[in-house]
């Protein structure tokens, strides 16, 4: 079989078994690496499994410890990658997925001070800026008045808003689209080379360069550069 074939459980997926090692039976049941797909979950019905499996005498196995596409007497469900996407569990794995990306996109630093005599790290606070100012607040303030060797931890609570309100603003900010050059990374059309902003005027917009050229033209015809 091609791609990947799924296992699930109780509502939980269990083995995920590469599609190249597994076969299907004429009666449906499923193979892997030449040896049946059980859902046997008994121990002594898995030992005497195990020991007919090795003794390839597969008649002694109950029917319906075999597995076979779909939800089986057994308890096992197995599908493919197009039925995977589409099984509850999988549903339910992509929701817990996008919410902890959702988690970590609103995850932002809020400087609250600087600590010690530069042996230390500033103190920080780092969290989901989406949170209510109150909660965010109070762990701040918890932050400065539990932190080590604080230099400013007598801070107001509109002193640490403001910072809250600063960070909330930057995030919240447009994003800007980085456009890579037909150049390549670091190509400046200001001063037509790779200089990734080391001639202070950088700038990835072509048409820089065609202002330039016109000026240059004009200059030339007013002043006679070329006479």
């Amino acid at each position: 079989m091609k791609g990947y074939i799924y296992v699930v459980r109780g509502g939980e997926l269990k083995r995920i078994l590469t599609g190249q090692w597994v076969s299907i039976k004429k009666d449906g049941t499923i193979w892997h690496k030449g040896n049946p797909l059980l859902g046997l979950t008994d121990p002594e019905a898995k030992a005497a499994a195990l020991v007919a499996v090795k003794a390839q005498r597969y008649n002694d196995i109950s029917p319906e410890a075999f597995t076979r596409l779909g939800d089986n007497p057994n308890g096992l469900w197995v599908g493919d990658e197009e039925e995977w996407q589409k099984h509850p569990v999988k549903i339910e794995l992509n929701k817990v997925k996008a919410a902890e990306k959702e988690k970590e996109a609103n995850q932002v630093k809020i400087y609250l001070s600087s600590r010690g005599w530069g042996d230390y790290s500033s103190l920080e606070w780092i969290g989901d800026i989406t949170r209510p100012d109150a909660e965010i607040l109070d762990e701040c303030l918890h932050i400065l008045a539990t932190g080590h060797d604080v230099d400013t931890p007598d801070q107001s609570d509109i002193d640490v808003l403001l910072k809250i309100e600063s960070a909330r603003r930057r995030h919240n900010a447009p994003k800007e689209h980085y456009v890579e050059t037909p150049h390549g990374v670091g190509y400046c059309y200001s001063c037509q080379s790779h200089c990734y902003g080391d001639c202070g005027n950088y700038s990835t917009n072509p048409g820089i360069k065609y202002k330039r050229e016109f000026k240059g033209a004009i200059a030339e015809e007013n002043y006679g550069i070329q006479d």
